[in-house]
């Protein structure tokens, strides 16, 4: 008997504040994708700009210094982008499940949540806001 009290609790939380919470999650993170891409754009052209700028090196050792420079900028910059990656592929990993759910919602009719958004509605909510934000 005590165990079918501790499953009760799961499920405490409504399905509808859940699915609110997965699409505001998701959301947030699109737009997060969106500004560090902007800010990563930014910097690189702005590192570009310098570059130019600079005069050219007079010395072997000005020429390392500089090429050391372009290197690790380069580094940190891949670096972000792959942040950028990551976060991009937890969307499309909720995307799947989100995907799993709605199939598993199809296969049980009866058991439908009525006047709730779907697990298919909000995985194209989440798709639209990826194809509108150009992160996919």
């Amino acid at each position: 008997m005590e165990n079918t009290k501790e499953s009760k609790y799961i499920f405490s939380v409504p399905i509808d504040e859940i699915k609110k919470h997965i699409l505001n999650r998701s959301i947030a993170k699109i737009k997060y994708i969106i500004y560090k891409t902007n800010k990563i754009r930014n910097m690189n052209d702005e590192f570009n700009r310098q570059i130019n700028i600079a005069p050219p090196p007079k010395t072997d050792a000005e020429q390392e210094k500089k090429a050391k420079k372009i290197d690790n900028f380069q580094r940190e910059i891949e670096k972000r982008w792959g942040e950028v990656r990551a976060d991009k592929e937890e969307i499309r990993t909720t995307l799947v499940i989100l995907f799993e759910l709605s199939q598993i919602r199809k296969k049980y009719m009866g058991a439908a949540e009525v006047e709730q958004m779907s697990w298919a509605d909000i995985r194209l909510e989440i798709q639209h806001k990826m194809k509108n934000s150009f992160c996919m």
